[in-house]
């Protein structure tokens, strides 16, 4: 079973290495790469702490292990190339499953850079003179690392699968993906803290934490050689054996419920007749905000929203910069956008009874964005004056004033007028499974939305800059509820124009400006979805790898000149609360300082721009093809 398995796992791969696939799994190799080669030379180099380089080890094993078992929270269920239902028919038991799939977990590009990172142990075995019983040591507790992350990864994505079927399952995963992603786009805040370790090493209690942890075990047994403690040794490596079984026998487990079980996705909810809807846009708004309520992923990227603001702005507390404690409330606005980009494609082949009513096309924009509001606006103003009083920063209140409406008002346009410019396919809710790791998400289309929603703050942020200090609210104020009656009007009107398309587009996932003819009514689904990037949505699988490389580091890089090198700093500036960390403008001189952030958010800008810029013209080259017949990705049609 583990070599058919692996065989048929090698030969998915190697037909699958094409077009955007091939590039994104190249991507992800080099950046893995990149990543084992820092931590192997961060490790091998001489340290005025002779315990530094074993502690390093230990905390990036530790940051090395979290990725597996944290990425399929963040990023979807991990790796499904062999799904477990493929074999369910087969006379094979459970744990003989497990054996052969995890056989074929360990082949493929995860795990050959993961053995590469490990290998620093090796290397700081050598590069330390510990002789070569350590060495051996150290090739052995690679290996068994090896095994602990990734058999861990499967049965941490498995008990996931389980407990994300519930709304507590759903904030716990929330909360743990806000707190990584916050941390990751925080660490400005550690910068400081490392510049002391590699000077003074780590504290005596915060090295033994790091090697009771079982990431360190290895690290422990090769520093057990090297001293000649070798039941030290033998209780590591066991202990890391044991583990990998333990893990391997609780996945054989899950996979077991996962195969013969079938729970549903959440208790019948009570219907409720929504008194206060008295009309049809009003009805509409009702049945968003239970959707919002009881739909598991819509509850699940809500409380995100809520967990990375407060995570996001916490955090640099820790280095005694409340910088970011007033704007709790903006940056929770533009997560509630963000994760709101989809509205159209979350309620998928729904949009067929709308079409059969005349003129509902207005109320059920109209509504989606009073539902929004309902949602969004409360915990924004509750964030907002908190944070505010907390902080004690009362002199910031123009700029709140300002931005807050402004923010909510382009979030109430913008998310609409995405949803029904570019949705992006999903099976429809009743064909979903309970498991939120399986339901994709476009981060091109949250991405794109977050700019937009940011953007709309533009004219308000330079009310408060330029005029007086009545003008800012004044057009935040203005600004907001023309936004969102414009671009809510602009979004009802391509849905009015557009429909019979998008619905099409929902159905099939055929984009509607391919024209080609219109097939048979198919009932059959969409296949079960996974996250992605967004850019094979941009057509650049037309694109030379030189262009399509570039508009992937563009769009990757811009954040660091425009919002950590530009925004940061000047929301640093404005304030007063001023950080230096690693932001190049905070060490020059005052006179340079606003010119450098200039610059750095003139770059960031035309990086972004450039690399959309290059996305869309290879889109609009891609829907000049000849369109392509995938009837038979989708099944037969139904007559």
């Amino acid at each position: 079973m583990v070599v058919v398995l692996i065989r048929m796992k090698l030969a998915v791969l190697r037909h699958s290495m094409t077009g955007r696939r091939a590039f994104q799994m190249l991507t992800g190799a080099l950046a893995g790469l990149v990543l084992a080669g820092g931590l192997i030379a961060l490790v091998g180099r001489d340290h005025a702490v002779a315990s530094l380089p074993f502690d390093l080890l230990g905390v990036g094993f530790a940051l090395w292990a979290a990725g597996w078992l944290l990425g399929p929270a963040l990023f979807g269920g991990g790796d499904e190339t062999l799904r477990p239902e493929h074999f369910s028919l087969l006379s094979c038991t459970p744990r003989g499953l497990a054996a052969g799939l995890a056989g074929a977990a360990f082949v493929g590009v995860a795990p050959l850079v993961t053995l590469v990172a490990f290998a620093a142990l090796v290397v700081v075995a050598v590069r330390t003179g510990l002789g070569a019983a350590a060495t051996a040591v150290g090739v052995l507790a690679v290996v068994l690392q090896l095994m602990v992350c990734v058999l861990a990864s499967r049965l941490v994505t498995a008990a996931l699968g389980q407990v994300m079927r519930s709304k507590a399952g759903a904030a716990l995963a929330a909360l743990v993906s806000a707190v990584v992603l916050a941390g990751l786009h925080s660490t400005w805040v550690l910068s400081p803290l490392a510049q002391s370790v590699l000077r003074t090493g780590f504290s005596g209690s915060f090295s033994a934490w790091v090697a009771a942890l079982p990431s360190g075990w290895g690290v422990v047994a090769v520093r057990a050689a090297g001293e000649g403690r070798w039941p030290a040794v033998a209780a590591a490596l066991a202990g890391l054996a044991v583990l990998a079984l333990a893990c391997w026998y609780g996945w054989a487990a899950l996979l077991k419920r996962r195969l013969t079980t079938r729970r549903p996705n959440g208790r019948p909810a009570r219907v409720t007749t929504g008194g206060w809807a008295k009309g049809p846009t009003t009805a509409v708004a009702a049945r968003e905000l239970r959707t919002w309520s009881r739909d598991l992923p819509r509850f699940h990227y809500l409380v995100f929203a809520l967990c990375y603001a407060l995570a996001f702005c916490l955090l640099p507390l820790a280095v005694g910069a409340p910088v970011f404690l007033p704007w709790t409330g903006t940056v929770f606005a533009l997560w509630v956008a963000a994760i709101a980009a989809n509205l159209y494609g979350e309620d998928g082949t729904e949009l067929w009874g709308k079409m059969m009513i005349p003129g509902a096309e207005r109320h059920d924009v109209r509504g989606r964005q009073l539902a929004w509001l309902m949602v969004a606006a409360p915990p924004t103003i509750v964030l907002t004056v908190a944070m505010v009083v907390l902080s004690g920063r009362y002199d910031l209140w123009p700029w709140l004033v300002a931005l807050v409406p402004a923010l909510l008002g382009g979030g109430a346009g913008v998310t609409v007028l995405v949803s029904v410019l570019r949705p992006s396919p999903l099976p429809d809710p009743h064909r979903r499974g309970g498991n939120l790791l399986e339901n994709g998400i476009d981060f091109a289309q949250v991405l794109l939305v977050l700019i937009l929603t940011a953007a709309t703050a533009v004219p308000a942020y330079a009310a408060v800059r330029l005029g007086p200090v009545w003008a800012g609210p004044v057009v935040g104020l203005t600004g907001g509820v023309v936004l969102a009656w414009a671009l809510g009007r602009v979004a009802a009107t391509r849905l009015r124009s557009s429909a019979p398309e998008l619905l099409l587009h929902l159905r099939t996932g055929v984009s509607p400006g391919r024209r080609r003819p219109a097939p048979a009514l198919d009932l059959e689904p969409l296949s079960r979805s996974k996250p992605s990037l967004g850019l094979d949505r941009l057509g650049l699988d037309l694109a030379p790898a030189g262009r399509r490389a570039y508009v992937v580091a563009s769009l990757t890089l811009c954040w660091v000149p425009l919002v950590a090198q530009g925004v940061v700093p000047a929301l640093m500036l404005t304030t007063g609360e001023i950080t230096r960390s690693w932001f190049l403008a905070l060490y020059l001189p005052p006179p340079l300082r606003w010119p450098t952030i200039i610059a750095m958010i003139t770059l960031g800008s035309v990086l972004l721009v450039t690399g959309l810029g290059i996305g869309l013209y290879y889109l609009a080259r891609s829907r000049r093809q000849p369109p392509v017949d995938d009837r038979a990705a989708h099944g037969p049609s139904v007559p």
